[in-house]
């Protein structure tokens, strides 16, 4: 058998969940291959801590003061009827005024657009001209 089988077969063979023949020719693998018998007290030693740590041990005053701490957790006061009211209220005031606010910032500034001045009276926005490190380095090129 190879190694690799066998390697497969090792944590079923701890377990006892072999059939019979698999099983002989797991047990007549080990008898001759050293590795093999290494890995499986290796697979022991690790099933073992697996076993420990399944289980733990749970300290025995574990639930009193689980408790103890539960009765001392602080109790927060309910809230009055008119903040309860009066939060949602206000933010909602809140929220409506900010709508209202954007829709007539946004028509003040559609209507600037509407009428524009003709091309004549626009201001370009070309300075070139009067910037003299620009007319500078194009004089160089």
């Amino acid at each position: 058998m190879k190694h690799k089988c066998i390697h497969k077969d090792l944590i079923f063979y701890l377990d006892n969940e072999l059939s019979e023949e698999k099983r002989t020719a797991v047990e007549k693998h080990l008898e001759e291959c050293a590795d093999c018998r290494s890995f499986l007290v290796f697979l022991k030693d690790e099933m073992q801590i697996i076993e420990k740590e399944k289980n733990p041990e749970a300290s025995p005053f574990f639930y009193t003061r689980l408790s103890a701490r539960l009765d001392e957790r602080p109790q927060f006061k309910q809230q009055g009827l008119w903040v309860r009211f009066a939060q949602p209220a206000f933010f909602s005031v809140m929220l409506i005024a900010g709508i209202y606010g954007g829709l007539r910032l946004g028509s003040n500034a559609s209507s600037g657009m509407i009428n524009p001045e003709p091309t004549s009276t626009i201001q370009l926005m070309n300075d070139f001209e009067n910037e003299p490190i620009e007319s500078f380095l194009l004089n160089e090129l």
